[in-house]
């Protein structure tokens, strides 16, 4: 059994498994961010050694020729999804011009990450999902370190990831031998970790729904009666809505198709709250929030964070104002996630604005080890 860990503690894992070169295995469920931790370590490691990052995918071969030609200035991240492969895709097909011996032309991430200053992560996800003689190649690789009769530079980092069994996603027994060549860690989910990747990119209702109730960010439908939610399910959902204000009555229709009708419904619970709220009422007299239950506090706290990512420069200090008077009367927990929910929709003009308010002082200590990041 993989040794379970929050999604903090696998970059580290994972940095520090880049420095050994130690190959690395990682479980987890459908949708919970696997690729995108491991995109988020090489993008950071790239800028600590001085190196352009480069997701091998998004280039074109003009850009691949170079980056072989010059490999020296790069860190690429390559995504190999095993479970879409045939087995020639990584020995290379045969060169039928060379009459003396057998040579294969292997495909261009190949070339690259063979060549002796070739620097990043080789990432072979759903290796388990893989018919057993492609992930024999995948194995191949990882305990050789050779592919198409070439070796892989010596900077180069191995790491897969798969489905756990319990997913039910038609996995592959990996053998024990292969298994003992890697160091195996299960990822979790974790509201917290989650809001703080999330804040300015996903939808602020979405994460004061979820910080309300969190269960439903991993959600699995057991029976297979309705879509399960996922991290990546929410992602998609927030796409989805877009600028729509959430008291649409398209939001349950658009959201269900991401993370089920389920999840929508629930949510549909957290807009009853928010169409309560009286905003004028709110901004008069900012204590009467004391009153609202901690079901209601985070419709507050979603549509502080919706009206100030709505404002115009213009508007915001003033809209500022009136939502710092609100926001000292929450409990501090509320207060962070309120903070933090403005903060990254505009950080450049939260920044101003908080310089601008007659209690900066007052934020500063009490929130500035949460907003200074």
């Amino acid at each position: 059994m993989a040794l379970k860990v929050n999604t903090v503690t696998l970059a580290s894992v994972i940095k520090e498994h880049y420095e050994t070169k130690v190959p690395l295995m990682i479980y987890g469920a459908p949708g919970i961010g696997k690729s995108d931790i491991c995109c988020q370590v090489a993008t950071k490691i790239a800028e600590s050694q001085n190196k352009k990052y480069i997701n091998w995918a998004e280039t074109t071969n003009i850009e691949k020729l170079e980056m072989i030609k010059d490999p020296s200035k790069y860190f690429v991240f390559c995504d190999q999804r095993i479970s879409q492969m045939d087995s020639t895709d990584l020995r290379g097909i045969p060169n039928m011009m060379n009459k003396d011996m057998l040579e294969t032309i292997p495909m261009s991430w190949i070339i690259y990450f063979t060549q002796p200053e070739a620097d990043g992560f080789i990432f072979f996800d759903e290796i388990n999902l893989a018919a057993p003689v492609v992930a024999g190649s995948a194995y191949q690789i990882i305990h050789d370190r050779s592919i198409s009769d070439r070796k892989l530079s010596k900077h180069v980092f191995l790491i897969a990831a798969g489905n756990r069994q319990t997913d039910k996603a038609y996995t592959f027994d990996m053998p024990f031998p292969l298994r003992d060549r890697f160091d195996e860690y299960e990822v979790t989910p974790s509201i917290v970790e989650w809001s703080e990747w999330a804040y300015g990119k996903v939808n602020n209702h979405i994460i004061a729904f979820l910080n309300w109730k969190e269960l439903w960010l991993f959600r699995v439908n057991d029976k297979g009666t309705d879509k399960s939610s996922t991290p990546r399910g929410w992602v998609r959902s927030s796409r989805m809505i877009g600028n729509r204000e959430i008291i649409s009555t398209d939001v349950e229709m658009l959201m269900g198709g991401s993370v089920g009708e389920a999840a929508a419904r629930e949510f549909q619970a957290y807009v009853k709250y928010f169409k309560e709220l009286d905003w004028n009422m709110i901004f008069k007299d900012p204590k009467s929030i004391a009153e609202f239950s901690s079901d209601k506090m985070y419709a507050v706290a979603g549509g502080l964070a919706d009206l100030y990512a709505r404002t115009t420069k213009k508007e915001s200090q003033d809209l500022f104002e009136k939502s710092v008077s609100v926001i000292w009367q929450m409990k501090t927990d509320f207060a962070i996630i309120t903070f933090r929910m403005m903060q990254r929709t505009n950080e450049t003009l939260f920044k101003d604005n908080v310089k601008n308010h007659k209690e900066f002082v007052k934020i500063a200590h009490k929130f500035g080890k949460f907003l200074l990041d």
